[in-house]
């Protein structure tokens, strides 16, 4: 049995490990804190931005983290430093992964003008927050293994329903723009992350995302139909954020369960 390790134990992480033991794979996890029982595998507490990273034999590693605050210093600590001290740790480990996936974010091209995205435009963000995730793809790439960066668009799904609430509580007085929207269901980022650890040559990233970029007040309107709240009218046409299209993933076969946000996800 192959055996995944699990870097950060949130809900992406929870789900990909549900779908590597479906297909008889085990897992283990590892996290800042204590284990959860609910959880059907082996879990290790420790601070990965400061400790040196076990080797467990890992077949394969796929690194999710996230930041207990949004501050420079709390992305430092939740994305850049990690990736350091694996980089470290690694040097010294008798077995290397097959794979790794790092999930970074779409946050990364700091495009707000509504161009299109695809896997080829060149990063360039000047957010801090960016360019601390952009450090730490830096360290991916120098990983002494098959490394790749996920790099996800805004995730949805069960407890992942912040779009929806905006909507609903929407002003109409205070709309006076529009913007692209990008989404990716749990299911699907999960999903596709099980799919590229299957891939025997991994690109150097992949946008993670569904195949249908929508103008965010064309989401509101739907989620306000659904709940019986008047609309939004008139919408004014989409003209900043970015479109994201995911072309290396779906050059590589993956098949989206929900390829677009208006397919059952919500």
């Amino acid at each position: 049995m192959s055996l995944l390790v699990c870097a950060g134990v949130g809900t992406l992480n929870s789900r990909i490990a549900s779908l590597w033991q479906a297909n008889q794979g085990t897992v283990i996890g590892l996290r800042r804190g204590s284990a959860d029982p609910a959880l059907p595998f082996e879990q290790q507490s420790l601070d990965l931005s400061q400790a040196a990273w076990p080797d467990l034999g890992a077949d394969v590693l796929v690194v999710a983290l996230s930041a207990r605050e949004r501050t420079e210093a709390g992305y430092r600590a939740a994305y850049q430093l990690p990736l350091l001290r694996l980089a470290e740790s690694m040097a010294g480990w008798r077995t290397l992964p097959s794979q790794v996936v790092v999930v970074s974010s779409t946050r990364v091209y700091g495009i707000d003008d509504g161009r299109r995205v695809d896997d080829d435009t060149a990063t360039e963000s000047t957010d801090p927050f960016g360019q601390i995730l952009l450090a730490m793809e830096a360290s991916v790439r120098q990983l002494p293994c098959p490394s790749s960066v996920a790099r996800l668009s805004g995730l949805y799904g069960p407890g992942r329903d912040w779009l929806k609430r905006m909507a609903l509580v929407a002003d109409p007085s205070r709309l006076t723009t529009n913007h692209w929207t990008n989404r990716i269901h749990l299911d699907d980022a999960a999903g596709a992350i099980v799919h590229l650890l299957a891939q025997e040559h991994l690109a150097e990233s992949y946008l993670i995302t569904d195949l249908e970029p929508v103008p965010v007040l064309e989401m509101y309107n739907y989620f306000r139909q659904r709940e019986g709240v008047p609309l939004l009218q008139p919408i004014p046409p989409a003209q900043g954020g970015k479109r994201l299209i995911p072309t290396r993933l779906q050059a590589s076969g993956y098949q989206w369960r929900y390829p677009n946000a208006f397919s059952g996800g919500y």
